[in-house]
């Protein structure tokens, strides 16, 4: 979901901007009862996020390497 920062209001879009180091980065957004409800992120730490993912998912997907055998049924085959 994308979200215009126009939408956002002024003093929140200027915490998100300018987090208190001393506080942490990431923004936790709670309701009343102090349960979770979302989590804002920095840009860097986004990023570094989604490269841990796609290494992973790599090195998963390098894992399920079968080789080539040409005399395997095609889908077709199995589907008949």
């Amino acid at each position: 979901m994308n979200i215009k920062s126009s939408a956002i209001p002024a003093d929140l879009l200027k915490k998100i901007k300018n987090p208190d180091a001393l506080e942490g980065e990431d923004i936790l957004i709670e309701d009343d009862n102090g349960s979770l409800v979302g989590v804002i992120i920095q840009p860097s730490a986004y990023r570094f996020f989604l490269q841990k993912i796609e290494e992973n998912e790599d090195e998963s997907d390098s894992a399920l390497h079968e080789a080539y055998d040409k005399n395997s049924k095609s889908l077709d085959d199995l589907l008949e």
